[in-house]
């Protein structure tokens, strides 16, 4: 596979390419991004559905819950989550009715497992045995704790394919933040508020992305079909770390096995050169190599590096 991309905002084409591209699998696990309720800022219920017509084997969502998933009527801090926990459980459904995404997991019989709530459960995997899975094939995790998170469901699915389903965020001249399918992971560190993980972001993210690498066959689906975020200091949207702009019809779909090619594609497209960054770099030494020549046939979408 590589990497494949296509441009368009029609949904039969963009089915085809998705049938024609990925792997074939009897089952898939499908991280989308349910973050929050911004604009432009999760996996809508109408690319959802696009995915889940293109898949033929069973699907399962796999996601954690977010201290933004919710009305933001309410902060979820490291401090008063755990507390909070029956106030994040109703926002959850709340918000996966309002988005009509509830409706298209029933529609396709998509079954959800929330990682956070088996983690809370005691449901996972004793760590030492993910740890000999994560090492033998990635080399020891910064965070060791987080041989704890995988879910006992999960494990013994190991082996099949993990569609890494995330939505573009891009960064600017004015804002560094980006969020691709590197970071789209880091919902699977199974806490609401990962708050925490910040001070060492990069790292932590290299973490949660080579313990699923370890277990699972992912493939990078990054989408901007509808809408894209580009972060910048005069955007009307904001976060607590930056304000953004959305960008409409952009119509943009990647495919590829490779995450750390696929996000630093995705950034040529739209004028951004992540090869700087950390996490690109951190990520070529665990995830995945970057192929010069691939890079060189990505033409500029929209120049984000102009805002």
């Amino acid at each position: 596979m590589a990497l494949k991309w296509v441009q368009t905002t029609k949904f039969d084409e963009l089915r085809s390419f998705l049938e024609n591209n990925l792997p074939v699998d009897e089952l898939y696990l499908i991280k989308p991004n349910w973050f929050d309720p911004r604009p432009g800022s999760y996996t809508s219920a109408a690319v959802l559905d696009l995915v889940c017509n293109a898949l033929s084997g069973k699907k399962i969502i796999i996601e954690g819950h977010s201290h933004s998933r919710n009305d933001l009527s309410q902060k979820i801090t490291p401090e008063n989550m755990d507390d909070q926990r029956d106030w994040i459980r109703t926002q959850e459904k709340l918000y996966l009715a309002r988005t009509g995404i509830d409706e298209v997991l029933a529609r396709h019989n998509v079954e959800y497992v929330n990682i956070t709530e088996e983690f809370w459960a005691g449901r996972v995997v004793p760590a030492k045995i993910i740890q000999q899975h994560v090492e033998k094939k990635l080399g020891p995790l910064t965070y060791p704790e987080f041989y704890s998170f995988i879910p006992e469901k999960l494990y013994a699915l190991r082996g099949h394919t993990l569609i890494d389903l995330a939505k573009i965020k891009m960064c600017s001249s004015t804002a560094r933040d980006f969020s691709l399918s590197m970071k789209n992971l880091f919902g699977l560190i199974p806490y609401p508020s990962r708050l925490k993980y910040h001070t060492n972001l990069p790292q932590a993210i290299i973490d949660i992305d080579k313990l699923y690498s370890a277990l699972f066959n992912i493939v990078a689906v990054i989408e901007g079909i509808k809408e894209a975020v580009v972060f910048w200091e005069g955007g009307q949207y904001h976060t607590p770390w930056s304000p953004f702009d959305v960008l409409k019809e952009l119509g943009l779909l990647i495919i590829a096995d490779n995450l750390v090619l696929a996000d630093v594609f995705c950034g040529r497209l739209l004028g951004q050169n992540l090869l700087s960054r950390t996490l690109i770099n951190l990520g070529q030494q665990y995830l995945g190599t970057i192929d010069n020549q691939i890079l060189t046939k990505a033409p500029l979408l929209f120049d984000t590096s102009k805002i």
